[in-house]
């Protein structure tokens, strides 16, 4: 038994005493390699401090402008660097590439770690012309940690704001854009695409009032809900039949009431071939009165197909869908959206609060469907109707 212990005691000392050794002969190295790495996490710090010191001076915008203007010099350098590799050696392949950012699209962003296709939201508001992007994981410093490359040519502004372990991106664009958009590993890339280009015919469907403004009231009941829910019918009723070639864009799918100028606005900066605004009626003092009415512009110049056209076929279209008394078309140049509004406009009037039968039926979901659908084929036979006047003229 001792003859072992001496035996490790010794096999021990041994391998101690190289160790001692080796980290004599290795420490300076070592030392060299840690300084090295230190030095390497201060410059890294005192880089990042000097582009906050940068960045903090400048607007969304300006960050997203000298971030682009960075890594297109930083390409150029890289390219530059190779074509001279390559005449020293002989060939492109023998020089060593720099890895740089490629700039593919109108806007890039660099995400975060965990944040993907899954995650990351694109919301849009053509009314306001805004894009949110929103961001799981960025936090407050992300435009400044992060890579957001583009163009700002179409943007008003480029704002950020991080709360709660997510951060948005929003942007103000100078003009309605629909928005393409696509992930990979590290970015999601953005395109901004003009609607008249992406579709032949152009649709604005307007749920009257919202928000603070709830229209006419009966007890608990609010106009701006009932007009909403059948504004959201009639959206899926497009989104099912999937046709690209009509574009619908609508100034509310929520509670927010957008300016009656923002309402017409969008309809005139899309160029949009028809607007409907879906409201409902009431007469105070006579519960009995009852069915569909639908204004117009009767100062409008006479076409081919007109506001009086437009309103006709809405009023017919929508009697008929829903079984209810047809009223008539009445004058309709007192109402901003309809008297500003460039494209045929048409304010359905579905039914009437104030008779507590009808407003029955309208608060139902079965009948705000068969409103929604009446719209819905006046819609689709305007567009027909203008498609034939076209292809006549």
């Amino acid at each position: 038994m001792e003859r072992k212990l001496a035996r490790f005691t010794a096999i021990f000392t041994c391998a101690f005493s190289l160790f001692i050794c080796a980290s004599i002969w290795f420490l300076p190295v070592l030392e060299e390699r840690i300084e090295a790495y230190s030095a390497s996490i201060r410059r890294d710090q005192l880089a990042r401090e000097e582009r906050y010191a940068i960045l903090e001076k400048m607007s969304g915008l300006e960050i997203m402008d000298y971030n682009t203007q960075q890594v297109q010099e930083q390409a150029q350098k890289a390219e530059e660097a190779e074509k001279e590799a390559a005449k020293g050696e002989g060939s492109a392949e023998s020089a060593p590439k720099e890895e740089v950012i490629v700039i593919t699209h109108q806007m890039q962003l660099e995400l975060p770690k965990g944040a993907d296709a899954s995650n990351v939201e694109v919301v849009e508001n053509h009314v306001a012309r805004r894009i949110d992007i929103r961001i799981p994981g960025a936090d407050e410093n992300y435009i400044y940690d992060y890579m957001v490359l583009g163009e700002s040519d179409d943007m008003e502004s480029l704002n950020y704001s991080s709360t709660g372990g997510s951060g948005t991106v929003a942007l103000t664009m100078d003009k309605i854009v629909e928005t393409d958009y696509s992930f990979d590993e590290d970015y999601l890339y953005l395109d901004f695409l003009s609607p008249r280009e992406q579709h032949d015919r152009i649709i604005v469907v307007d749920a009257g009032h919202g928000g603070g403004a709830p229209g006419a009231v009966s007890g608990t009941q609010y106009e701006k809900n009932i007009t909403l829910a059948i504004v959201q019918q009639i959206k899926a009723l497009f989104d099912d039949a999937d046709d690209s070639r009509i574009g619908v864009y609508y100034t509310r799918l929520d509670d927010s009431n957008p300016s009656l100028s923002e309402r017409v606005t969008l309809a005139n900066d899309l160029e949009a071939d028809l607007f409907v605004s879906v409201h409902i009626n009431s007469l105070k003092g006579n519960p009995g009165v009852e069915g569909v009415e639908v204004m117009y512009d009767e100062l409008a110049p006479d076409t081919a197909f007109d506001t009086k056209d437009f309103a006709q076929i809405c009023l017919d279209e929508e009697v008929a869908a829903l079984g209810a008394k047809k009223r008539r078309l009445i004058d309709g140049n007192k109402i901003y959206i309809i008297r500003n509004s460039i494209a045929p406009a048409a304010l359905v009037e579905v039914g009437f609060m104030n008779n507590p039968n009808e407003l029955a039926r309208l608060i139902d979901p079965g009948y705000q469907r068969k409103a929604a659908q009446g719209i819905y084929e006046a819609l689709l036979k305007s567009i027909a109707r203008l498609d034939k006047i076209q292809k006549s003229g």
